[in-house]
């Protein structure tokens, strides 16, 4: 049965039920409980078949870091096109998506950084954190007035966004605030003194 369940995926689907079995593990249990085993398991294939595409263990945690940082910039640049053309409301909209998919998923948001469990130096994954990158420098710049240096790291002004966003996505996700909420109510709550918090700073 394995074997007819397997030779059905064609044409990288295989590839993209691996990423959600890999997905699906990691949004329940956390990195650290990522196995291939049960990866190929979730996917209904035998245990090698992840080698044929993502090599091993790190190889598919890396691609789906990658799918993640995607699904993270895809968010931030929509919430900033909807946002009009006033630098003021784009930056509060980029700092909005950020931290609501920072809460939305908190197991994943952080597996870009995790030098045991991915690639951090994979072209793919690279490119798309310059990418988000970018965009923070882009809308910064705009919001400041003048034009900012390529390294985030460089500009006091790009730390202090990474640093609200990052830092408040942080403390709901580790009940550090809003432990006594339920978990039903969390998101919203916290979205809601997320948008009173950069009215302060933004």
């Amino acid at each position: 049965m394995q074997q007819t369940v397997e030779r059905s995926y064609h044409h990288g689907d295989l590839r993209a039920a691996l990423l959600v079995a890999a997905r699906s593990i990691v949004e329940e249990q956390g990195a650290e409980a990522f196995t291939l085993r049960e990866a190929a398991r979730r996917a209904g294939v035998s245990h090698g078949a992840p080698a044929h595409h993502f090599g091993d263990k790190t190889g598919l945690l890396t691609a789906l870091a990658a799918q993640v940082v995607l699904e993270r910039v895809e968010q931030v640049e929509a919430a900033k096109l909807a946002a009009g053309s006033n630098p003021r409301d784009q930056l509060k909209a980029c700092g909005m998506a950020h931290i609501d998919f920072l809460i939305s998923h908190p197991h994943l948001e952080g597996l870009c950084r995790r030098d045991n469990l991915v690639n951090r130096s994979d072209p793919a994954l690279q490119e798309l954190l310059q990418r988000m990158t970018t965009s923070l420098i882009e809308t910064m710049s705009a919001f400041t007035g003048r034009a900012l240096v390529p390294d985030k790291e460089e500009n006091p002004s790009t730390l202090l966004a990474i640093s609200v966003v990052e830092g408040f996505g942080k403390l709901v996700n580790e009940s550090f605030i809003l432990q006594n909420i339920p978990e039903h109510e969390r998101r919203a709550i916290a979205l809601a003194k997320a948008d009173e918090m950069l009215e302060l700073v933004s």
